[in-house]
This record gives structure tokens, sequence and C-alpha cells, in this order.
């Protein structure tokens, strides 16, 4: 599997990540099509749009250029991105007129090998296309796989990259422990809360817009973060749970205390942005209790998404009710 934070049907043009050098890849493109006197090289990447050409040697017109995006039902880049990895040789003059895009109009010859992300599934194709057939197809379709494998060593560098970086325990955004941090230290932390005989508590925060001119982005997260971690004590833990959700486990000397920490919150975060509103739900655990972690957040979890349906449904009946008289 794909690590949760690469969406392979979002184009690499759109990411900065240094371990796929499109620069790189446009010079073995240009190596290619040197080595095959090719009119055009050029790599495509299936994205959620269609298919989208990243990167493409110089060519004397301006065909197959980066950034250009052909319809995802386009017969033949379905029939490149799945053939076998040993590609294929095709004759362009046995396509019918109209089942091919108009930049390959006069084109007769095209090899092609489909790229794959590390886990099998279909990244996109390299491709190389003359104006005059090609020979000996067998042998240069096997001259094209070192080019095929150095493509998807770079994919794979960038699956392990985001690997190693979600199991980091800090979040880079706000500097807060992540979901893997919080899940590591919280249970250790628990433990021995209780073993003094403290009462804990798990609460989760959500930023949500107050209007519909409001839009959120980093640096609202940043905010609540930077909130959070001065709102609890030393011996609490609060972490960037997920893309939008916080959670702290806090220890407290009674129940109310998980009021007072949401009123800081919401205090501090509306005298700093009161144009977002702040979700939030909280569960209260004695010492005795002898509940995990896990059934804590999840309870904790649910609570905030009952809370926000039941927000919705109000807000619904009240837009109807208007409607109505």
């Amino acid at each position: 599997m794909l690590p949760e934070t690469i969406n392979p049907h979002a184009s690499l043009l759109e990411s900065d990540s240094p371990q796929v050098n499109l620069v790189r890849w446009m010079h073995q493109c240009e190596l290619i099509k040197r080595y095959y006197e090719a009119d055009y090289v050029f790599v495509v990447q299936r994205v959620s749009l269609g298919f989208e050409v990243l990167v493409s040697a110089i060519a004397s017109l301006p065909h197959f250029t980066s950034g250009q995006m052909f319809d995802r039902d386009t017969p033949l880049f379905l029939d490149l991105v799945n053939a076998l990895p040993d590609g294929v040789s095709l004759d362009l003059s046995k396509y019918h007129a109209g089942d091919l895009p108009t930049d390959f109009d006069s084109c007769l010859g095209l090899l092609a090998r489909p790229i794959l992300w590390p886990d099998g599934s279909i990244f996109g194709c390299l491709c190389v296309l003359s104006h005059k057939r090609v020979e000996n197809q067998t042998i240069n379709s096997l001259m094209l796989e070192p080019f095929q494998i150095l493509l998807q060593q770079d994919l794979a560098l960038l699956c392990q990259s985001h690997r190693v970086e979600s199991l980091s325990m800090r979040d880079r955004e706000t500097g807060m422990l992540n979901h893997y941090g919080f899940i590591m230290m919280a249970p250790r932390q628990l433990n021995l809360g209780r073993r003094f005989g403290a009462h804990a508590g798990i609460l989760f925060f959500e930023l949500q817009q107050q209007s519909p001119d409001a839009d959120l982005n980093e640096k609202h997260h940043r905010l609540l973060g930077g909130i959070i971690q001065h709102t609890i004590r030393t011996a609490d833990i609060a972490a960037h749970y997920s893309d939008t959700l916080f959670v702290v486990l806090a220890f407290l000397d009674n129940e109310r205390d998980l009021n007072h920490i949401v009123q800081r919150v919401e205090r501090q975060l509306a005298q700093q942005e009161p144009t977002i509103k702040l979700d939030y739900s909280f569960r209260f655990f004695s010492p005795d209790s002898g509940s995990k972690l896990g059934p804590m957040l999840m309870l904790a979890k649910e609570n905030l998404q009952s809370w926000q349906q039941e927000q919705k449904a109000k807000a619904a009946e009240l837009q109807l009710a208007t409607l109505t008289q």
C-alpha cells in the first residue's frame, strides 16, 4: 500500500518533494530522444482529471509540453498504462481517424512502457514517439527498461520519505506531537497519572468556519495548536491528531476542569481570530475506571461527530423554517 499522505491521483507538478527531480526526468527524456532519434519523448501521469504530461524532451513543435492534459478516456493512453511491464511498440497507422488526439497526427511509431507506483498500481507511462515506424521493436522496447526503472526508483524514494515522515513523532505544520507521537506517549503518561490517583480527560478540538466567507488554512491550525499548547499543563499531552483534529490528554482535579480548558481555548481563539469557531468534545475518566486509551479516544471522537451532526440538523431545520415563513 502507498503511504496515506500520498495521493496517487494528484499531479507531481504540484509537489515540491525533492525525491522526485523532474529536471532529471527531463534530462532522461532528452537522452532517450537522442538515442532513438525520436521526435517526442515524454512522461505521462494518470491523475484525477485525465492523463497529464509531466516532463518532455525539447521538440521542434510544441506538442506534449509539461502540464498538457489528455482526456481520461483516451483509448491510446488507457492501452499504454495498462500494458505489461515490458511495454508496447505500436504502429499508429493502424488506429482509426479520431481514435488518437490531434497531437499524434502524422506520427507512426510509438514505444512505451508503463510506470508503476511501488505497490504495483498505475502511475503513468514513458512514451517515445516518431514520425517513422519503429524497427527492431523488441530490442528498442527493451532499451527503455533502465529509464523505466530509474523513474520507478524515484517514486519508491518518494513513498519511503513519506513513511519516514509519518513515523516522526512531530507534526511539521504545528510542531506538536502527531498522531503517531500521541499514540506512543499518551498510554505511558496515562498509566503514570493513574498511579498517582489523577483523574484524566480526553478532549478533541476541531476548527469550523464561522461564516461562508471564512477560509480555514494552515495559519488557523497553527494558531489553535499554539493556543492549546499554552493552555495545558506540563504533564498533559497535546497532538495534531489529523488534518483537522487536535487531541489533548489532560490530568485534572475534577470533571469541571474539562470545561475550564475548553473555555480558555475558546476565549483566546475568539480574541485572536473571531472569524472561526471551535467544535469540541471530551470524556472524563476516574483513576479507577481502567479504561484503555483507544476506547477513550473513540468515545470522545464519536461524541464530537454526533454533536456536529446535531448542529447541522438544527441549522437545516432553522433554514427551512425561515424559508417557509
